[in-house]
Parts: C-alpha cells; sequence; structure tokens
C-alpha cells in the first residue's frame, strides 16, 4: 500500500513538474518572440554594425552564424505577412559586415526585399522603393567583395561580348555568377533601369560557369535600352558563339557584323531599303522561310541562325524608328505602324519580320506604353481596329 502511495505522489509531483515546465517554457518562448519582434518593429535596436564587429573580436564568423539562423527562422515565421521586411537589410548588412564573404545573405536579400505581393502587403510606394534601394545595395556590397572592380570597369565600357567572353582581361570578373544575374534583373524590372541591367548581365556573362541565358539577356537588355546598333552587334556576337559548326550562319554573322560597321561606326552607307532588302534575301537564301513545322528548330536558343534572325529584327527596327522620327516631326504625333510609314512614303520598303504564321506574324508597331517602336504577334489589319 506505501508503495503504491509512493508511487501516486512521484507521478503526482512529476505530473506538477513536467505542466510547470511547459508554462515556463512557454512565457519564455513568447518572451523570446517578443524580443524578436521588437527588432522587426524597430531594427534600431540592433546593435550597428561597429559594435557588432568590435565585440565579436575572434568571433565574427559565429557570430554572423548566429544572427543568420535566427534571420532565416524568423523570415519562416513570418514569410505570408512579410513583416520581416521591416529589418531585413538591417541585418543582412549586419551580417554581411561580420562575415562579408558569406554570399547566401546576400542572395535572400536580392531575392525577397524588391518583391511585393498586393495580397499579403500594404506598402506605400516609397516604402516599396525603399525595399528595391536596399535590395540594390545588397547587391553592390557583394559585387566590392567578390568581384575585381577593375575589370568590371572594362567591361563596362566593352560592347564586344565576344571579346568578354573569351579575353582573358574580361574573364571571371567575379567569384560567380549568380548576385550579378539578380542584381541585373533587380535593375531591370524592378528599377527599370536597363542600361545597368545590361551591364551585369555582361558581368555575369563573363564568368566561366554561367548559363547561357545570360549571355542573351546582355543582348536583350540592351535592346530594352532601345539602343539598337548595340543590340543587334550583340546577337551577332551570340550568333558566331553559340553554334560554330555552322559554317553558313557563321559567314552570315560575320557579313552582317561588316554591314554593321559601315552603317553605324565609319557611317559610310545609310541604312536604307536597298541594304535591308539585299539582307533579307540572303537570310531566306541561307535559313529558308519560318515554318510551323521547323519552328521549335528556328526559335531554339541554341542555334546561331536565331540569333542571325533578333540581329535583322533589331535593324528592322532602326530603319523604322529612323522614318519615325520623321514622321513625328512632320506631323507632331506618332505613328501608328510600320505600315502607316510605308504608306505614307516615309519607307520605301516594309521590312517583313522572319516569324511568319498562315494568318498572324511579327508586326512593328508603335508601343505608346513605352514610347518607342515595338514587335508583337499581330495583324497590321487587326492594329487599325
Amino acid at each position: 500500500m506505501k508503495k503504491i502511495t509512493k508511487r501516486l505522489i512521484t507521478t503526482t509531483l512529476l505530473i506538477i513538474a513536467l505542466i510547470w515546465f511547459y508554462i515556463v517554457n512557454s512565457l519564455n518562448y513568447i518572451k523570446h518572440i517578443e524580443i524578436k519582434r521588437s527588432f522587426v518593429e524597430h531594427p534600431e535596436n540592433l546593435p550597428t554594425k561597429e559594435a557588432a564587429v568590435n565585440s565579436s573580436i575572434w568571433f565574427r564568423n559565429l557570430k554572423a552564424d548566429i544572427y543568420w539562423l535566427e534571420t532565416i527562422q524568423y523570415i519562416w515565421w513570418n514569410a505570408i505577412w512579410s513583416e520581416y521586411k521591416k529589418y531585413l537589410y538591417v541585418i543582412l548588412d549586419l551580417i554581411t559586415e561580420l562575415n562579408p564573404y558569406f554570399e547566401h545573405p546576400y542572395i535572400i536579400g536580392q531575392l525577397l526585399l524588391p518583391s511585393y505581393n498586393e495580397r499579403y502587403e500594404n506598402l506605400p510606394k516609397e516604402e516599396q522603393q525603399k525595399n528595391i534601394d536596399e535590395s540594390i545595395k545588397l547587391g553592390l556590397k557583394w559585387i566590392e567583395n567578390f568581384c575585381e572592380m577593375d575589370k568590371i570597369e572594362l567591361i563596362k565600357n566593352e560592347d564586344d561580348l565576344q571579346k568578354i567572353w573569351t579575353d582573358e582581361k574580361y574573364k571571371n570578373p567575379c567569384k560567380s555568377y549568380n548576385v550579378p544575374s539578380y542584381l541585373a534583373y533587380i535593375y531591370y524590372y524592378y528599377n527599370h533601369d536597363p542600361q545597368t541591367a545590361a551591364l551585369y548581365y555582361k558581368v555575369a556573362s563573363a564568368v566561366d560557369d554561367s548559363l547561357a541565358w545570360s549571355k542573351i539577356m546582355a543582348a536583350i537588355m540592351s535592346w530594352k535600352w532601345w539602343n539598337r546598333e548595340k543590340s543587334y552587334f550583340m546577337f551577332l556576337n551570340i550568333a558566331k558563339y553559340i553554334e560554330t559548326e555552322d559554317k553558313a550562319c557563321l559567314e552570315f554573322a560575320w557579313n552582317l557584323e561588316q554591314a554593321w560597321a559601315e552603317l553605324f561606326i565609319n557611317k559610310r552607307v545609310d541604312l536604307n531599303a536597298t541594304i535591308l532588302k539585299n539582307i533579307e534575301n540572303s537570310r531566306v537564301k541561307i535559313f529558308g522561310t519560318f515554318t510551323e513545322e521547323k519552328e521549335e528548330d528556328i526559335l531554339s536558343d541554341t542555334k546561331c541562325h536565331n540569333y542571325i534572325n533578333k540581329a535583322i529584327r533589331e535593324l528592322n527596327l532602326e530603319y523604322i524608328e529612323r522614318a519615325e522620327a520623321r514622321y513625328f516631326k512632320d506631323k507632331s504625333k506618332h505613328s501608328l505602324s510600320a505600315k502607316e510609314l510605308f504608306e505614307q512614303n516615309y519607307i520605301e520598303f516594309l521590312p517583313v519580320d522572319f516569324q511568319q504564321y498562315k494568318d498572324y506574324w511579327i508586326i512593328y508597331f508603335f508601343n505608346t506604353e513605352i514610347g518607342n517602336y515595338d514587335y508583337k504577334m499581330w495583324t497590321y489589319e487587326e492594329l487599325w481596329l
């Protein structure tokens, strides 16, 4: 009987102890969350970068790891409401000050800070832009720590992608291509700065293990900057680099490059209808006409002829935009399409894009949203409606 009583008392005390432990632990957990939330609502309570570095002595990397683990944990808890953005830059800047060569915080900041979901966030434009600016600051901080700035300056002043990809003085300007690629995306998509985006795509493309699309985006960004000459030249460079066994395509690319020099560098020849007709005839002779059966091959990102076609598209648009400038000067309004310019004798030749289907095709039209000529899959007849 005594043994049973003793066991009951022991069991009861154990249960009381477990309950008390649970209550105390819960209170500590709540307090722990309150402390973390205070950092979110008041990032000024975090230590300054200088204080954190000076107080770490030989344990800077360890301290950076602790802050990093807490940051990831808090992001996970609050991801759906994006509360973490209130202090994310402050803590990531602190972590990368303690350990400048810890790459993950830079990447997380670039991925999370500039994004905005209207379903869960209600931030004024100024706050959204602040997050974008902070993501760029982190990206540029990575550039300073992981790249050779003299090489980046050389790349900035070089438009020949072939040189950037093969000449040792340009190659491998950074330890990896990830952050320059993210930074380029932020500059273009969030900050509406395709000029700077083109630079960082070029930087990314110069790294040995970079993905092929980094090279492609370097050219595309130059097009979005409305510099047709540069984009034309870059597409030709990609054509020569992407499929070296296609000798006919490589020779055509070389001929188009010589035309580029005459048109835009030496300026011995004016871009006119005769030149565009000859180029179009040569293109059809070498590559044939576009067919839906061969669409996958013609539009393949691994084929030389795809980039030749895109380069010629840029030349067509340059020709049209020059006529558009004369049209606007005469009429104080923009033309609707390349067909209108042709019908009103502002161009002698209506360029036909390589991508043509049976009932619709790529047309060249004035895009009022961007204030310049663009292209889309449509028909000129439907554009008038």
